[in-house]
């Protein structure tokens, strides 16, 4: 799960970078980048949840103070 979330999260980047290009070039119109970009953003940062965060620090062996 962790690995298709990634690969989906980082197409939606890469979606992201292609729609105000492909409007650039005049390939697709302002509302359709703007849905575009809404959709890829919300995309995102549902998937980032899963794969990117911190790790849990280990336990310490021992006294924790020293």
């Amino acid at each position: 799960m962790k690995n298709t979330c990634k690969w989906i999260g980082l197409l939606s980047i890469a979606v992201t970078f292609i729609l105000p290009l492909a409007f650039f070039v005049e390939q697709i119109t302002l509302a359709a980048m703007k849905q575009g970009l809404l959709i890829s953003t919300l995309v995102w940062f549902g998937t980032s949840v899963f794969w990117i965060g911190s790790k849990v620090p280990e336990q310490p062996k021992g006294d924790p103070i020293l």
